[in-house]
C-alpha cells in the first residue's frame, strides 16, 4: 500500500496555532494585491509554485530543476550549473517579500519566506502575534476585553417648559430611549449619572454621553438631543423632533423618536460605531479589541472589497481565538463565510459548513440578539434549507416587530423566501426611518420587481444597489437591460460583469441560485442576460 502524502505546511515557528493552508493561501493574495509588493510575472508565478507545493505537501519535489521546467518554460535539458535563471528569481523575489514586510506587511500576522539556500518556502507567525496568540488566557487580554465595548451614558433629559407637571415627558423619553439602546449588543448602555465623585466622565470609562431637553414649541413640544464625546470634549450629532401634545400620541411620540435615536448612535454603521472604525482603522489585529474586530466586518459589509475582506477575517478569527465565548464575534464569522460560499471567493474550504456551525454557535451563545438570527436564516437560504431559514426570520423579527436596526435585514430576508409583501413593507419602512439602511435591499426590491415583470422599476432599484466591487450589480443590470430591450447597455453591463467574475458564462447559473429560490425568476433573469449577450450554461 503507497502511503499518502499529508499536506502539512513547512513552519519553522514553535507556535501550537501552526497556519492552515487557507491562512496561507489568504496571506498569500494579501501579498500579490500589495503595491508594494514588487515582483514581475514569472516571480509570482514562482512564489504561487512553491506555496501550492508545500502545503499540498510535495516541497520535496521544490528543486531547481522542476522550478526551471514547470515555471520557467525550460527545456528537459535545463542544466543549473550553466543557466542560473532560477537563482537569479529567487533572489529578486527574496528581495520582494523583504520589502512587502518592511512597508505593507508590518502588522501582518503570517510571513512567507524563502530562506537562502532553498527555494522551500516557510510560513511563521511574528513572535509578537505568537505571544499573544499563545496566551489566549492571561491576565492581560481578560483586562483588555472587560473594557472593550463601548459606553454610553443617557442622562435625563432636561424639562425646559416652565410647568413642573411635564417632567413625566423628559423622564419617559430617557427612559425609553436606554430601553431601546440597550438592543444593541455591542454598546453597553448606563442610565443616568454613575457615581463619579468628581472625576471626570472619560475617567470613568464612559466614552459617550446622550443629552437632551425639552421646551415648547407651540401647539405642543420639540424634543432636542445631542451625542458627546469624552474623549474629544466635542458634540457628535444633534438632532430634534416635534410632536403637539396630545396625550394619545405622546407614547407612541417617545417610542418612535427612541427608535430613530438608537439607530442612528448606536446601528451598525451609526455615529459611534463609524467614530471608533476611523480610530481603529491601522491597528493590526493583535491589538484590536473584540468590538473593534467586529467593526472590521462591518467595513467589509459597507465596502465589499477584497481588502476589507481580509482586514475582518484576520481581526475576527484573531478575537474568536482571544474572546471565545463571544456570540457576535462566531455570527459576524458565519456571515463572512456566507460570503465566502454566496459570492465563491478563492482559497477556502467548507466554507457552507462553516457558514452554518459559526452562525449556529452565535444563536445558541445569544439567542435574543436579532442579528445573530437573521444571519443563521440567510446561511440556512444559502443551504436550500428554506423551511428552516424562514423560521430563523421569523423568530428575529418576533424579538422585536419595531426595531429600526434589523428591519431591513429582516425585510431582505423575508423577500427572498417570497414573502413577497411582508418584505418589502418591512424594507420600506427600513429605508424611510434608518439613514443608514443597508443597500443590500434594493437587490431584494429588484427580485420582487422581477418576479411581477415591472423591469423599469428593477432597473430604478439596480441603481440604488450601488455595489460595483461585486458582480451582482452589472448582473442585475445586464438581466434588466436586456429585459427592457437596451441591448448595447447590455452588452456593457455584461463586459463588466465578466471583468469581476470571468467564469459566469459556466458558473452563473449556481451562483443565482445561492440567492434566487424562484425557477421562474431565474428564468427571467437567464433570458435578460441572454437578450444583453450572455448565454450561461444551464446544466443543473
Amino acid at each position: 500500500m503507497v502511503q499518502q502524502k499529508k499536506p502539512t505546511p513547512r513552519n519553522n515557528s514553535k507556535s501550537p496555532l501552526s497556519p492552515t493552508a487557507e491562512e496561507i493561501l489568504r496571506q498569500q493574495q494579501r501579498i500579490l494585491d500589495s503595491p508594494e509588493f514588487n515582483a514581475t510575472k514569472a516571480q509570482i508565478a514562482f512564489l504561487k509554485f512553491v506555496v501550492k507545493k508545500t502545503i499540498s505537501g510535495d516541497s520535496d519535489e521544490i528543486k531547481g530543476y522542476t522550478v526551471a521546467t514547470q515555471v520557467f518554460g525550460r527545456k528537459k535539458d535545463f542544466d543549473q550549473n550553466t543557466d542560473p535563471i532560477v537563482s537569479i528569481h529567487a533572489n529578486k523575489l527574496r528581495r520582494a517579500l523583504e520589502h512587502y514586510y518592511l512597508t505593507a506587511g508590518t502588522h501582518d500576522t503570517l510571513r512567507i519566506d524563502i530562506p537562502r539556500g532553498t527555494y522551500v518556502p516557510t510560513f511563521s507567525i511574528p513572535a509578537k502575534t505568537y505571544t499573544d496568540k499563545a496566551e489566549p488566557n492571561s491576565s492581560k487580554p481578560e483586562m483588555r476585553h472587560e473594557n472593550s465595548w463601548p459606553r454610553l451614558l443617557v442622562r435625563p433629559f432636561k424639562c425646559l417648559t416652565g410647568d413642573a407637571d411635564e417632567n413625566y415627558l423628559s423622564i419617559g423619553l430617557a427612559t425609553e430611549l436606554a430601553i431601546e439602546l440597550t438592543r444593541y449588543q455591542d454598546i453597553r448602555v448606563i442610565f443616568q449619572d454613575p457615581h463619579v465623585y468628581g472625576r471626570r466622565l472619560s475617567d470613568t470609562g464612559i466614552r459617550f454621553v446622550i443629552d437632551g431637553s425639552i421646551r415648547r414649541d407651540l401647539p405642543g413640544i420639540k424634543v432636542s438631543i445631542r451625542l458627546n464625546d469624552t474623549k474629544t470634549d466635542t458634540q457628535l450629532w444633534g438632532d430634534t423632533h416635534k410632536c403637539d401634545l396630545d396625550p394619545s400620541q405622546l407614547s407612541v411620540f417617545e417610542e418612535e423618536v427612541a427608535r430613530i435615536i438608537a439607530v442612528r448612535v448606536a446601528g451598525e454603521h451609526g455615529i459611534i460605531s463609524n467614530t471608533l472604525a476611523s480610530e481603529s482603522k491601522i491597528k493590526p489585529p493583535s491589538e484590536l479589541t473584540t468590538y473593534e474586530a467586529i467593526l472590521r466586518y462591518h467595513e467589509f459589509d459597507r465596502t465589499l472589497t477584497s481588502e476589507s475582506f481580509l482586514r475582518a477575517m484576520e481581526a475576527l478569527e484573531y478575537a474568536a481565538r482571544i474572546e471565545p465565548g463571544c456570540g457576535q464575534v462566531w455570527s459576524m464569522l458565519g456571515r463572512l463565510y456566507g460570503n465566502i460560499y454566496s459570492l465563491e471567493f478563492p482559497c477556502f474550504e467548507s466554507a457552507l459548513e462553516k457558514s452554518i456551525a459559526f452562525a449556529e454557535k452565535g444563536v445558541r451563545m445569544n439567542p435574543d440578539n436579532q442579528r445573530a438570527r437573521t444571519i443563521l436564516a440567510l446561511n440556512r437560504i444559502f443551504n436550500n434549507e428554506i423551511p428552516a431559514a424562514l423560521e430563523e426570520a421569523e423568530k428575529a423579527l418576533a424579538l422585536n416587530p419595531n426595531s429600526l436596526s434589523i428591519l431591513d435585514g429582516i425585510g431582505y430576508l423575508l423577500t427572498l423566501l417570497g414573502e413577497w409583501k411582508r418584505g418589502r413593507a418591512l424594507i420600506k419602512r427600513a429605508i424611510q426611518l434608518n439613514p443608514y439602511y443597508g443597500l443590500y435591499v434594493h437587490y431584494a426590491l429588484w427580485v420582487d420587481w422581477v418576479r411581477q415583470e415591472e423591469y423599469e422599476q428593477a432597473h430604478l432599484e439596480t441603481l440604488n444597489f450601488s455595489r460595483p466591487s461585486i458582480f451582482w450589480e452589472p448582473l442585475m443590470k445586464a438581466a434588466t437591460l436586456g429585459q427592457l430591450g437596451r441591448f448595447e447597455e447590455g452588452k456593457q453591463a455584461v463586459k463588466n460583469l465578466l471583468n469581476l467574475k470571468p467564469d459566469f458564462q459556466t458558473r452563473g447559473l449556481r451562483l443565482i441560485k445561492h440567492y434566487i429560490k424562484f425557477e421562474d425568476i431565474i428564468e427571467r433573469m437567464v433570458n435578460g442576460l441572454n437578450n444583453s449577450g450572455l448565454k450561461i450554461e444551464l446544466s443543473r
